[in-house]
């Protein structure tokens, strides 16, 4: 069995040479490249999504995101899977109005860092004049019926069975856009034939910000709602795969 240390839950245990990459100042989270290019990056990612996931992972409870209709919302999940948590959203609802955020390490891989954003990648800001701005867009995209994908978690843990301190500021969306979250939380199960384990992913929500507090309350009260959630799930997973070690 592989073991992987960590010192806190903030560290990136899976790194390329591109993790120092920047964002330009003047980056711009508008729909990039010209619309015939957006959807045919759109479609390829949508059948590669589908012959992965039909193959690899069983969903319990998708129907659930389709209680919101043309409505814009937020969907939540464990980041355990990196090839898994790009995927599996596009599997799971409509890719044309598909975003996700992502860290901006990802722009600086060849060839795939230069159509992510084709994709629906959203690279995260680094600085306060970026966070106005993507935090704007964001809200916008959302209000006109878009779908947002956010890692709370931050940083992926491949085949980790627990689920991991949330970065509060994700929770800022749903309440500044007035739309429902949901959450995807995979999970981990023994199969006598194979060491790698079964993946099962539940799709949990909706969950609706009460509007009678405050928005920082109101992030507050999603966090916890979709903590408690995830990790009721995350609890019947039977099989480790890599062994996290504090240390």
């Amino acid at each position: 069995m592989r073991m992987i240390s960590y010192r806190t839950f903030q560290d990136d245990v899976v790194t390329s040479r591109h993790q120092d990459y920047r964002l330009p100042p003047e980056f711009d989270w508008q729909a990039p490249g010209k619309r015939w290019q957006r959807q045919l990056v759109r479609l390829l990612a949508k059948v590669t999504s589908i012959v992965y996931c039909h193959w690899t992972v069983t969903f319990k409870n998708a129907w659930r995101l389709k209680i919101a209709g043309q409505r814009g919302y937020v969907l939540y999940g464990n980041h355990t899977q990196p090839t898994g948590d790009v995927l599996m959203p596009y599997y799971l609802g409509d890719r044309q109005r598909f975003n996700v955020l992502a860290s901006p390490a990802n722009l600086g891989i060849p060839i795939l860092g230069s159509v992510i954003c084709l994709g629906g990648a959203l690279p995260t800001p680094q600085g306060l004049q970026q966070m106005r701005t993507f935090n704007a867009i964001v809200t916008d995209k959302l209000r006109a019926g878009e779908w947002v994908v956010i890692y709370p978690e931050e940083h992926v843990w491949p085949y980790y069975t627990g689920i991991r301190p949330f970065n509060l500021s994700a929770f800022h969306f749903p309440v500044a856009a007035q739309v429902p979250a949901y959450c995807l939380t995979v999970t981990y199960h023994k199969r006598w034939w194979r060491r790698r384990p079964k993946r099962v992913a539940y799709v949990d929500g909706p969950f609706e910000p009460d509007r009678n507090l405050s928005p920082k309350q109101q992030q507050h009260q999603l966090a916890d709602q979709i903590q408690t959630c995830m990790t009721k799930r995350a609890a019947s997973s039977n099989a480790i795969y890599i062994d996290y070690e504090e240390g």
